[in-house]
């Protein structure tokens, strides 16, 4: 027997759905066969099509094939025209009645009852609208897909649809009691009172759901797309939340410094609580967008606003040392444009101060105290980087604020103020490279290797802010040339490392000549090692042999050594002359130039109460001592003719021994010289309780004390040099070039290594245009032009 035909029109459809939607919407129970069901029927509406024998909204089907409903459609052909407007009408008018039904529910409700309604009936309502637009999926994809495609208006996707429903007659209708009932809980909140935040969050998230009616149309979501669906949340929520939160802080504000007892870290620990209390809310309750509009609110209210009254707190933390505070005041500041300016200024000053105020202190001892000096600075500079790394986080102005600051008090300071003028911008330089020389000799003291690194890389710190680092380097090459040949090195190791490190500061450039010199080292060790291997039989002298030691230095790469004439004994100018034979046969073309104030040697002396000592001496001390051997006194005059030294290297060798009580006067020394007549003889009342007596060092510090007007005449006649090569590279580069950016480019190119005077490179320009390398323009008198 035939099932009879059963014809589908809106009606029959919609008396099958309805009471399924109301059901869903009851959140009663549904299972997976009735769920089928209502989406069949929406299908077999649908798939309802108007052609010549069936009207659009009449189709004829056989109930048997309903289980075939939830099958895809075949594509439409023809002038087959999809069936939806009706049914999406129903479906429209069905949810706005359910949603004016639950306003009225909550009509009588405010406060946090309100808020309880919505949020229980908008978590149950996108359920339902979900499941609905799951019922509708057919509707979906073809109908209302076509008609957005066309342009229609006010056609959703079914989910939307039910959200554009609840907006307009749920949400609308109740918007101001919602919105007043958040921002009271947000009020109470701000006012220590426990709160539900869920309630809140339920009401923003609808709000932000709600905004997806504006962007719904599109299939892919776009960075602006997402801002247009926050429209709607930032036009109802947020304008007012930000309004509310930027009248209570500014309230706030003025009451807590209104008080007499108001403290700016009381303030700053008040601010600091807020802001983090608001980063909470946003976090547990708002959308994440809101953040960056509250966090402006909350600083320009709290921060900006009362800027001047906290940055004027900054100086007098500085001198308590409250780092905790200060840091929090840096974490405020920070949060407003420009607000660190003033602070990073006031840091500069304040370290300058202190700097300077610490050196003031320890000018007098530090005068003749490397180390005290290069301590003292670091106490400093320590004190502050300790506190702009923690407190300040290491923010570059910070950072550069006490680079300034450092560099000021580094080069001139009280110290360096009791130099004479001449040496006053060296003596940072040298005393800092003096402490190197005591860190780097043979002592009782001696760090480990760990404590080594430590200390220098302190050393390090300092160097960095000498603004004349070539003249530290000239120093320093010259203890360290001391150090190589008297052989007072405590570790070659060390040496080694502060060379890399002064390497990495300023390059290989910077500390080329070093590398030189510890290389010249090695040779010299190897070539002593080949000569006594050869001369072994040559060196010995009865049953005793001559102990000899060789340095053989590169003349471009150490220091120029005074030149010391000497006549020497026969027993030393033999091996000399034997030495020197092997060289020139090894190197030919090469010259050797004798040293002799840089020699050294070890004398046996039993002439005093029978006692024998060993002499540490120089060779000019040396071969004096050794005239004693032939005569028992001399006059000075006799021992200059005899040695063959200038009156000079006379005079302080002389006064070396007779000051170490070796030999004695019969004539005082008049002012800084001996009469040449004066006699001398042998000390037969020389006492010391050493065997081992060092003569030598008398003679090193009387050369010490010209160093430093020797490092500047050298430095001078260097940077005249320095200065000169990059006028000519920069010129051979630009061609042509004013004369202001001319020496502007010459300061910036040379300020890692010495800050270049105006009037030396003006000089060194003048120069340079006598020697035809640069010539000035005849069109532009301040114009230079590079001459090939």
């Amino acid at each position: 027997m035939a099932v009879p035909e059963e014809k589908i029109t809106l009606e029959s459809t919609w008396s099958k759905i309805q009471p399924g939607l109301v059901k869903v919407f009851r959140r009663d129970p549904m299972d997976p066969k009735e769920y089928m069901s209502l989406y069949s029927c929406v299908y077999n509406y649908c798939t309802a099509m108007s052609n010549s024998n069936l009207g659009p909204t009449d189709y004829s089907t056989n109930n048997g094939k309903a289980k075939d409903a939830a099958k895809p459609p075949p594509p439409p052909t023809g002038n087959t025209e999809f069936i939806g407007r009706d049914m999406y009408n129903r479906l429209e008018d069905f949810v706005s009645t359910t949603c004016k039904e639950l306003c009225k529910k909550c009509a009588e409700l405010n406060g946090e009852a309100l808020l309880e309604f919505y949020r229980s009936e908008w978590l149950a309502f996108i359920f339902s609208a979900k499941v609905m637009d799951g019922i509708c999926a057919y509707l979906n994809r073809h109908w209302i897909r076509r008609e957005q495609d066309e342009g229609r208006p006010a056609v959703f996707m079914i989910y939307t649809m039910a959200l554009v429903m609840w907006k307009r007659d749920l949400f609308d209708p109740l918007e101001k009691k919602i919105i007043d009932a958040c921002l009271a809980l947000i009020h109470a909140d701000r006012n220590g009172e426990a709160i539900n935040n869920g309630l809140i969050r339920a009401v923003t998230d609808s709000l932000v759901e709600l905004g997806s009616e504006d962007t719904e149309v599109k299939t892919t979501a776009t960075k602006a797309d997402d801002l247009r669906k926050l429209v709607f949340y930032k036009s109802c929520f947020e304008e007012r939340f930000l309004a509310t939160t930027e009248e209570f802080y500014a309230s706030e504000a003025k009451e807590f410094l209104g008080r007499p007892d108001a403290s700016c870290t009381d303030y700053m620990i008040k601010v600091e609580t807020r802001i983090q209390q608001e980063e909470d809310r946003v976090h547990q309750c708002l959308h994440m967008s809101t953040n960056v509009h509250q966090a402006d609110v909350c600083n320009r209210t709290m921060i900006n606003d009362q800027l001047e009254f906290i940055q004027s707190h900054f100086g007098p933390l500085l001198v308590e040392q409250k780092d905790d505070h200060l840091g929090r005041m840096y974490n405020l500041c920070c949060r407003i444009p420009k607000g660190l300016d003033a602070l990073r200024t006031a840091l500069e000053r304040h370290v300058i101060k202190e700097g300077l105020a610490a050196m003031e202190k320890e000018a007098e001892k530090a005068f003749n105290d490397p180390k005290l000096y290069t301590m003292t600075l670091l106490e400093v500079q320590e004190r502050y980087h300790g506190l702009v790394t923690k407190s300040f986080k290491q923010e570059s102005g910070f950072i550069a604020a006490l680079d300034r600051a450092a560099v000021n008090f580094v080069n001139a300071n009280a110290v360096t103020k009791r130099a004479p003028p001449s040496t006053q911008a060296n003596k940072s330089s040298e005393l800092i490279s003096r402490y190197c020389d005591q860190l780097f000799k043979k002592s009782a003291k001696m760090p480990d290797e760990d404590q080594m690194d430590v200390l220098q890389s302190r050393v390090i710190v300092i160097f960095k802010y000498l603004e004349d680092k070539d003249i530290f380097l000239k120093f320093y090459t010259k203890m360290f040339s001391k150090r190589l040949i008297n052989e007072l090195s405590a570790s070659d190791e060390a040496e080694q490392s502060f060379i890399s490190k002064l390497t990495t500061c300023c390059g290989f450039e910077y500390t080329s000549r070093l590398s030189k010199m510890v290389q010249d080292l090695q040779v010299s060790k190897d070539l002593t090692t080949e000569f006594k291997d050869k001369n072994e039989s040559a060196l010995s002298v009865g049953k005793k042999s001559i102990e000899f030691n060789s340095l053989v230095l590169s003349s471009g790469s150490w220091p120029n050594f005074p030149d010391c004439p000497l006549t020497l004994p026969h027993s030393l100018q033999d091996t000399i002359s034997m030495f020197t034979t092997y060289y020139q046969s090894k190197f030919t073309g090469r010259r050797l130039q004798w040293c002799y104030s840089q020699c050294r040697g070890e004398v046996t002396c039993t002439a005093f109460k029978g006692k024998k000592y060993v002499f540490a001496v120089t060779t000019p001390q040396m071969v004096t001592l050794l005239l004693f051997n032939e005569q028992d006194k001399y006059t000075t005059e006799q021992i200059r003719m005899a040695t063959g030294m200038d009156l000079k290297h006379t005079q302080m060798i002389v006064q070396s021994l007779i000051t170490n009580l070796v030999i004695k006067s019969d004539k005082p020394i008049e002012g800084d010289n001996l009469p040449m007549d004066a006699t001398l003889t042998l000390n037969n009342g020389y006492a010391n309780k050493k065997v081992k007596v060092d003569l030598s060092r008398m003679t090193m510090k009387a050369e010490a004390v010209k160093d430093s007007e020797m490092v500047q005449k050298s430095a001078d006649e260097d940077r005249k040099n320095v200065i000169s090569a990059a006028i000519v590279r920069i010129m051979k580069m630009r061609k042509t070039f004013v004369h202001a950016q001319l020496i502007s480019e010459v300061i910036d190119q040379l300020k890692g290594r010495f800050k270049p005077k105006v009037d030396m490179i003006k000089r060194c320009i003048g120069t340079l245009m006598e020697k035809e390398y640069i010539r000035r323009s005849a069109e532009q008198k301040d114009l230079y032009e590079y001459m090939a």
